[in-house]
């Protein structure tokens, strides 16, 4: 720390700088983590579907994993506007390549899960093969 600055103000922009710093990873975890339970979990409850014969809960699955994916992509915006403001230089570069990667991944997440939520229109969930 230089010998000219305050270190209260040094500890308000670094704590400022942490909160900042958790929106990005917002976008990289939770919206891949919503399609890894989507694809889990929409697996796991085919036979429990086709015993009681509705697909309501497999829509409200693929709806929640949809709004966490939302939730994904607004965090990674936030921290990609937020990123203009952030001082050092560095540490605003950092900040903006975690944002596009976290939309990226999340957009990539929330296209999985219209991958596998799409065919379940065309193809019912109980008409598998095996015995």
């Amino acid at each position: 720390m230089p010998q000219g600055s305050t270190e209260p103000d040094e500890l308000i922009r670094a704590r400022q700088e942490g909160r900042e710093a958790l929106s990005p990873w917002v976008g990289w975890f939770v919206a891949p983590m919503a399609w890894a339970l989507h694809q889990g979990i929409g697996y796991a409850m085919v036979p429990w579907l086709c015993r009681i014969d509705t697909r309501w809960p497999y829509y409200l699955l693929t709806l929640v994993s949809l709004i966490l994916c939302g939730v994904g992509i607004l965090a990674a915006v936030h921290a990609l506007r937020r990123s203009r403001w952030i001082k050092p230089e560095h540490s605003h570069q950092r900040m903006r390549m975690m944002a596009l990667i976290g939309l990226m991944l999340s957009g990539a997440a929330m296209g999985g899960i219209a991958a596998n939520f799409g065919p379940s229109f065309l193809v019912g969930i109980c008409t598998g093969g095996g015995t």
